[in-house]
């Protein structure tokens, strides 16, 4: 007798462990197939990655795309502005607010392609002189021009397009021909710290006439 009850007490302790032993390895499962549905199959997670990684391709390659190019003289509002590759003359002039009347247009090429790191300079009609012929029609940028510069009369901008005349040499050249007028171009010496070696590096790409 003691024999049968101490079977049924195996029986009842066996059948209480499976019981505990079931709920444990339920809990377990369940847990396992969190971490697997977090580790191996979060498809909101992988679209946001790809997401993260397609817009960082799409920034790069926006960079790589921007140019910026500086436009000044006969315009509204001069200034370095950033544009597409692929952008034209027009549009650059567009940005800056336009044309002033007193632009010269004979030899703006609109449709050029723009350049990143160029100066564009557009000329007015004051600072051609009538003599002069211009060859170059891509661009009032003073570095392709075919014409000298007027040191008598050129812009500042146009001044500081020359090797070694910068903002202040350009100031002092302006503030020198207010009182006297260049009778040539080796008068240029007589400004305060450009001297036979500037000179030199200039003396082909300016005139007085």
């Amino acid at each position: 007798m003691n024999n049968g009850i101490y079977k049924k007490g195996l029986a009842v302790v066996l059948t209480i462990t499976i019981i505990i032993l079931t709920a444990i390895g339920v809990k377990l499962s369940s847990k396992e197939k969190e971490i697997n549905d977090i580790i191996y199959y979060d498809p909101e997670g992988v679209e946001e990655a790809e997401k993260v990684i397609f817009n960082d391709d799409v920034d790069t390659k926006k960079k790589k795309d921007i140019i910026v190019v500086d436009i000044d003289g006969a315009v509204e509002n001069p200034g370095v502005y950033e544009f597409s590759e692929g952008d034209r003359v027009n549009v650059a002039i567009k940005r800056a607010g336009g044309l002033l009347d007193t632009a010269y247009t004979k030899k703006l090429n609109k449709a050029r392609l723009l350049v990143d790191g160029e100066k564009i300079y557009i000329l007015e009609e004051s600072e051609i002189n009538s003599d002069v012929v211009i060859t170059d029609d891509s661009i009032y940028n003073t570095e392709e021009m075919g014409n000298k510069i007027n040191i008598n009369t050129a812009s500042k901008e146009m001044l500081m397009s020359l090797d070694g005349i910068g903002e202040v040499y350009s100031q002092r050249i302006i503030e020198y021909r207010d009182k006297i007028k260049f009778t040539s171009i080796e008068d240029i010496e007589k400004i305060k710290g450009i001297g036979e070696k500037t000179f030199n590096s200039i003396k082909d790409k300016i005139t007085v006439d």
